[in-house]
């Protein structure tokens, strides 16, 4: 299985700058993914390469990273720096706007510069000076950034602010030292578009960080869940720890109103719990002796001893973190068109600039120079990769924000993107559309042996199954007081059941194929199956030694969401469909009672596959919600696949989308969010391109020839500020998407 490592970057500005990092950390031997988020500066790496080799990778393209081990730490220091960035980036600002705004007041009125050196021209010197000063102090990360994308071979965003502010302040620069050098008419000064362009630039910047800054809340409202310390019960008393220095089978004190600091199970005492950052619900669940206790609820009342089970990354609030952090770094489909454009988008502006800068000094009216310069500035100045860089990743990051917060983790951005496209919408029976709790409501003896035999070895072989009706026998056996005895050489039969060694006797449980596969006669309880089956009760088969045994007939009951859930997706437009292992008459009772026209029941994953695989065909965009280990081959399969938090790791390992409160609506509301996602993606997208194709011939002149206006370098570097503002906003925009339940 493939390692994943998280990088923390610094220094990233826009699309260029994304596809060369990836680029960079792509070409790293052993990696077989690399996404950068340019929303939040982080890249995911999977495979076997090197830590020390990904980190040299990215400092090669000019940038700075680190790897990301404790996500409580990296937060620490992400804020420490974003704090930093945030004043760094306000004193630049402050200081290009002072200093630029004082230039155009000052201008219309300042004297022309004279021919000969006298005080007033070496007052504009001075000035010019001054200028140079103060765009090293505002810009000097762009100058830096655009050097270094040149000695690597590249260009980026940096280049075209580069480029742009230093043809103005070396045409002005030239202006005052060769003044008697250049016609009357083309003695003109460019300092305060130099300096206020970049002044623009980064107070868009600026703006664009604490945007970012509050797009990140989900993840640090989630690390902030678990506290620092924990109380460990020692032999000497009790000892304040650090969390970093609790392992598992350690004995904690849990006070009223502190947070869990790690998962573990309750050994003495109570506690009511709140477990809303897992599920979504806000309401106290009792925790008592044998009760699991997550890191990151809170504990409203009582005081338990508990046992340390699962520490560090092991949680399930670590696990949440991750699938959080691997939502906002999901990249759909549609970002590799945006990959494609921003490899060519910034040498293609600058050999628009270069033609804009020919074309004005063949073609343009007197003084050619002074207008080929503004107008190839502004060309520089207004293209913007930012919103190309900042269109895909800033919606993911606000959608996966609000899906966390309603119990929807998605894992990838194949996953969003399909699901905003889905057309059917297939459901597993037991777990997923029931309770999964079934109880033993009838029970067959065959053969001469007894019902607590019976039980007894059904629960020794069920005893480490997470499956529904598993868990019905082993309730059975409880109740029942039966002592369960050791099982060996089990072994597990997908999609049709179990067997093991019982105190010397195999032990078949499963469907009716399984023990037929095993020559098991059944032709005693024949006519039992097909009454149990017609009236919706589950068959259990049970063999000894390769002799009937008996037979468990097992009734669940249909979640009170399921029929509003499907209700609502038919709303949407997706039609609905059952699929189950179970017998077909269980599947046919359930289809009924919840208006699914499509049902198969008795289905193998085997079968599973062949049946999604022939939706496919048909052109459907098929999604797969279920719960179990049999269900994880289709969720795979699936374009879609959709598990239940409460269900097993194998089949959340192999699906896109996690429900963790396990609620049905939620399914009707993850495709609303990736609905809503893309269309958001669409939007900033043409608002992007839109911004480019409209701008950059602006820029260069194209009204010139009809009205005689060219486009003020100032404004363009405003436009271009804008222009990143627009997508970020409308991203957020997804914060405060109506949701009703």
């Amino acid at each position: 299985m493939s390692h994943r490592t998280y990088l923390a970057l610094s220094g990233l500005h826009c699309a260029s700058c994304v596809q060369r990092v990836q680029s960079a950390l792509a070409a790293v031997p052993g990696v077989e993914h690399a996404v950068v988020n340019l929303a939040d500066r982080s890249a995911e790496v999977r495979g076997e390469a090197e830590e020390s080799a990904l980190v040299s990778a990215v400092l090669k393209t000019g940038y700075q990273a680190w790897v990301v081990h404790d996500p409580r730490e990296a937060l620490r220091t992400q804020t420490r720096e974003a704090r930093t960035e945030f004043l760094t980036k306000l004193a630049r600002t402050a200081l290009g706007l002072v200093f630029g705004l004082g230039l155009m007041l000052r201008m219309p009125h300042h004297p022309a510069i004279p021919l000969i050196w006298n005080d007033e021209r070496l007052n504009w010197l001075l000035l010019t000076v001054l200028t140079g000063a103060v765009m090293l102090l505002g810009g000097w990360h762009f100058y830096r950034g655009a050097w270094k994308a040149l000695r690597s071979g590249s260009t980026t965003m940096d280049t075209l602010i580069s480029l742009g502010t230093l043809s103005a302040y070396s045409y002005s620069l030239a202006v005052v030292l060769f003044t008697d050098d250049f016609p009357a008419d083309a003695r003109h000064v460019y300092l305060e578009a130099a300096v206020m362009i970049i002044a623009l630039v980064n107070l868009g910047s600026l703006l664009e960080t604490q945007a970012r800054r509050n797009a990140q809340a989900a993840i640090r409202e989630l690390i902030a869940l678990q506290p620092d310390e924990a109380t460990v019960l020692t032999e000497t008393g009790e000892q304040s720890m650090a969390i970093s220095l609790i392992r598992p089978g350690d004995r904690l004190l849990i006070r009223p109103g502190e947070r869990i600091p790690v998962d573990g199970k309750v050994i003495t005492g109570q506690l009511h719990v709140d477990e809303s950052m897992l599920t979504g619900e806000y309401r106290p669940v009792l925790k008592q002796e044998g009760g699991i206790l997550h890191a990151g609820s809170q504990n409203l009342a009582g005081s338990a001893e508990v046992s340390v089970s699962h520490i560090g990354e092991e949680t399930a609030l670590a696990e949440i973190i991750r699938r959080v952090r691997e939502a906002q770094n999901a990249r759909p489909p549609i970002a590799n068109q945006v990959d494609r454009i921003a490899a060519i988008f910034v040498p293609s502006v600058i050999a628009i600039a270069l033609l804009t800068l020919v074309t004005w000094l063949v073609f343009g009216p007197a003084p050619h120079l002074t207008h080929a310069l503004v107008a190839t500035v502004s060309v520089l100045i207004i293209a913007c990769p930012c919103a190309l860089g900042l269109a895909v990743p800033m919606s993911i990051m606000m959608a996966s924000n609000l899906a966390s917060r309603h119990g929807i983790l998605i894992r990838d951005g194949i996953a969003l993107q399909m699901a905003s496209h889905l057309t059917t919408l297939i459901f597993d029976k037991t777990g997923t559309l029931t309770e999964g709790r079934g109880s033993v409501n009838h029970v067959e003896i065959c053969n001469g042996y007894d019902e607590p035999q019976l039980l007894a070895w059904a629960a020794a072989i069920e005893h480490d199954s997470e499956h529904a009706f598993a868990q019905a026998i082993l309730r059975r056996a409880r109740q029942t007081g039966v002592t369960v005895p050791p099982c060996s050489h089990f072994m597990s039969v997908a999609g049709k059941g179990i067997q093991g060694m019982v105190e010397g006797h195999l032990i078949i449980i499963g469907n009716e194929a399984m023990l037929q596969d095993a020559q098991v006669i059944l032709d005693p309880v024949k006519h039992l199956l097909m009454h149990w089956t017609q009236a919706g009760i589950s068959p259990l088969l049970m063999a000894v030694d390769g002799e009937l045994a008996g037979a468990f007939g097992i009734a669940d009951t249909i979640r009170p969401d399921a029929r509003r859930a499907l209700g609502r997706l038919r709303h949407l437009g997706i039609q609905t469909m059952l699929l189950s292992g179970d017998h077909q008459g269980p599947t046919a009772s359930l289809a009924a009672e919840l208006g699914i026209e499509t049902y198969w029941g008795g289905m193998q994953p085997q079968q599973k596959l062949q049946i999604i695989h022939e939706q496919q065909l048909r052109g459907e965009i098929v999604g797969m919600v279920g719960d179990g280990i049999n269900d994880a081959p289709a969720l795979a399969a699936a374009d879609v696949g959709i598990a239940l938090g409460r269900g097993t790791d194998v089949a959340m390992a192999a699906s896109g989308i996690t429900l963790t409160n396990d609620h049905l609506d939620n399914l009707f509301l993850a495709v609303r969010i990736s609905r809503a996602t893309l269309r958001n993606i669409r939007q900033n997208l043409l608002a992007a391109f839109i911004y480019n194709i409209i701008a950059i011939p602006l820029a260069a002149g194209a009204l010139y020839p009809w009205t005689g206006w060219q486009l003020n370098p100032m404004i363009a570097a405003a436009a271009m500020a804008a222009s990143s503002l627009t997508v970020v906003l409308n991203a957020g925009r997804l914060r405060f998407l109506r949701l009703k339940r």
